[in-house]
């Protein structure tokens, strides 16, 4: 028998249990990527406003925010559109990668139905190429999606291709480290920890290259696929040459994994547990406990990447006021108007940022389904364990996580801010500006609990519905006063630019409640495994 006996109908059944996520994750990154690139062009209509965005992008703080900034000395459009969006949807496709390719691999292991498949006239290599395959497809039409988007908008062909061919070398250089990462681990939680964390670590090394070298990074720009792929200067002077760096490392990443698969059992990784202590602490007892342990490295890697992007924003404080003075038009877009810029900006990427608090909740609970599919859910409830206990005692760990993750970044944001601007108060103010954002975070953790509990398969729409929030919070001041009605933060004082008002956070809260409520609810009421 072949080893890659069964890839085709192995790879047909991937593309099939992909049938809804596959679709959603790309409507949802090349989607927002391409209506934020359709703003731009509202947003900064002249060239004399596009030179002024260059001036503060130019900025070190922007640059390890965004990208090394190519073409500042005459930004056009797709200029724009490479330096400040194409590393956001390089990051969401990573990200997109690893789930998919963790599901396909480390997932199906861990509930044993690899095995079952692997009974059958089924080769080594099959489940792992079907996977690839699967995960290959996603970036695929991701990249075509976002080709014909940035086109529609009336960006250059060659800018458009270049660009998008760099955000699909990201996505397959991230495909094949989750893949081989699915090779050392027992668990999918563990494997797709390792994918987010190999991420953000990718996005570090390329902000501090690029701070240290500018247009030419570093030796640090260079080994991160995230700057391989900005290295192509799309819109500006297109190179395709650092693709190829991208390309191989994904064929080589994804020979080590397949060398793995035959050094190892079904279900089993290559690094061996480690054994723990005979008896545990009283403190680590109880479903909440257990909770608080199987999240804490996705917890630590979420709660780092937040607060390392949050230092940066904060720093930006002296330049958006420099920038909103030399073309005042652009104060409109902020909340507080150009009395209070610094403040209105902060409070726009304040909303970014704790979105991203609130797609660790997702993760989260995208786990928590993984628990019950593998049946490790019903031995926990067959001992003496309400169903309530066990989905509250983890849905406590995420709220918990989340709330921390989005204080980190008002933490984060205030000190470099405090700094920067001399302004010793700024870190209060912003701290107290993430702590407004709590309610409308638990919205979205509650609203997440009630999909799981209620309709778990409908649990990928949720990206969708984080895309929106973004648009809405990010874009709010021109859109449609209409367009952010579902969207937690549309109903949030803008802090710390606008005035507080309890009235909004307290009905929040109350909506938070009532969405936990019915999360507890729903789950005592359907079959687990369903």
């Amino acid at each position: 028998m072949s080893r890659l006996s069964g890839t085709g109908v192995l790879a047909e059944l991937a593309v099939r249990t992909d049938r809804v996520r596959i679709p959603v994750w790309t409507v949802a990154v090349a989607g927002l990527t391409v209506l934020i690139a359709s703003s731009y062009s509202t947003i900064y209509p002249t060239a004399e406003s596009r030179q002024a965005r260059a001036e503060l992008i130019s900025s070190p703080a922007a640059t390890a925010l965004a990208g090394p900034g190519y073409g500042l000395d005459d930004y056009t459009l797709g200029a724009m559109v490479a330096n400040e969006i194409a590393g956001m949807t390089m990051v969401a496709v990573a990200i997109m990668s690893v789930l998919l390719v963790t599901r396909h691999l480390r997932t199906e292991e861990e509930t044993g139905r690899t095995e079952l498949v692997r009974a059958g006239v089924v080769g080594r290599y099959a489940g792992i190429t079907a996977g690839l395959i699967s995960a290959a497809l996603a970036n695929l039409f991701v990249a075509l999606l976002l080709v014909i988007g940035l086109l529609g908008v009336g960006l250059p062909p060659a800018g458009s291709l270049n660009m998008s061919a760099g955000v699909l070398v990201v996505g397959l250089v991230f495909t094949s480290l989750s893949a081989l990462a699915s090779q050392f681990t027992e668990h999918a939680r563990t494997a797709s920890g390792v994918g987010i964390t190999a991420i953000i670590v990718g996005y570090l090394l390329r902000a501090v290259g690029d701070v240290q070298q500018g247009h030419s990074g570093s030796l640090l720009t260079w080994v991160s696929p995230i700057g391989w792929s900005q290295a192509t200067r799309a819109y500006v002077d297109e190179r395709w040459w650092p693709l190829l760096i991208g390309i191989v490392a994904a064929a080589l990443t994804v020979g080590c994994a397949y060398a793995a698969i035959g050094r190892r059992d079904v279900g089993a990784g290559l690094l061996p547990p480690r054994g723990g202590r005979a008896e545990a602490s009283p403190r680590l007892t109880g479903i909440t406990a257990l909770a608080a342990r199987q999240q804490r490295g996705q917890i630590l890697a979420w709660g780092v990447g937040v607060f390392a992007l949050s230092l940066p924003i904060g720093s930006l404080g002296k330049q958006i006021s420099d920038f909103i003075d030399q073309d005042p038009d652009l104060a409109q877009l902020l909340p507080g108007g150009a009395a209070a810029a610094a403040d209105g900006a902060f409070a726009l990427y304040l909303v970014f940022l704790v979105v991203m608090a609130a797609m660790y909740a997702v993760g989260a609970v995208v786990s928590i389904r993984s628990e019950e599919s593998s049946g490790r859910a019903e031995e926990a409830l067959a001992t003496p364990v309400s169903r309530a206990s066990w989905l509250g005692g983890q849905l406590a760990v995420i709220a918990a996580a989340a709330v921390a993750i989005a204080v980190a970044a008002g933490v984060g944001m205030g000190i470099t801010a405090a700094f920067t601007l001399s302004d010793a108060g700024a870190l209060g103010r912003l701290i107290g500006a993430a702590l407004n954002s709590v309610p409308a975070v638990l919205v979205i953790v509650g609203a997440c609990a009630a999909v799981y509990s209620l309709s778990p398969r409908a649990l990928p729409a949720l990206w969708v519905f984080l895309g929106y929030v973004l648009v809405a919070g990010m874009f709010g001041e021109v859109l449609p006063d209409w367009f952010g009605v579902l969207s937690p933060f549309h109903y949030t004082p803008a802090l710390p630019a606008e005035s507080f008002s309890a009235t909004p956070l307290a009905v929040l809260l109350l909506l938070a409640a009532a969405l936990f409520l019915a999360a507890v609810t729903g789950f005592q009421r359907r079959d687990v495994g369903r």
